[in-house]
């Protein structure tokens, strides 16, 4: 006798003398003929149709995830594209007609901020002021070293030193 032919005929003994089960879940007694039980694939009515659902909510879900990963991954293209935008802004701003200071007054260091001024340098030959400036576009905010380094000049934290090298 081959397995499906056992399995079938031990699940056929099971369901006919009226054979009970503990839920495993509630702890309540349960027919196996109200069970629906099969052998590998070949299901029971009821567990055709429960399998059947199961494949279709599976291939849903499929669907959901692949569209998921596709917007993450455009999200993802389009955060890369204006954060490099920004960078190239970021370089280009003292060019731009509506920089408010004069851009030979300006000196680049781009990270962790993006510009010191030295106001009055080169139209007065004198400094005036001494500003950090840091240059967002859209939606950008002050990372956390750059927190800090605002609090620390609103703070009157910033301190002269010459290095002279023997």
């Amino acid at each position: 006798m081959n397995l499906s032919k056992e399995a079938k005929e031990i699940i056929r003994t099971l369901e006919e003398n009226r054979f009970y089960a503990e839920c495993p879940c509630c702890g309540e007694p349960i027919l196996l003929k109200d069970a629906g039980l099969f052998y590998l694939d070949d299901f029971s009515p009821d567990a055709e149709k429960l399998y059947q659902q199961k494949l279709a909510e599976c291939k849903i879900r499929e669907k959901e995830i692949r569209e998921k990963r596709k917007k993450i991954s455009l999200k993802s293209k389009i955060a890369t594209e204006t954060i490099n935008i920004g960078f190239i802004l970021e370089r280009i701003a003292p060019l731009m007609k509506d920089f408010c200071f004069d851009r030979n007054d300006c000196r680049s260091l781009f990270d962790p901020i993006d510009y010191i001024i030295f106001e009055g340098l080169s139209q007065k030959n004198s400094v005036s002021k001494i500003l950090f400036v840091e240059i967002k576009t859209g939606k950008a905010r002050l990372n956390n070293h750059q927190k800090e380094i605002r609090s620390l000049v609103e703070r009157k934290r910033v301190e002269w030193d010459t290095y002279q090298k023997g």
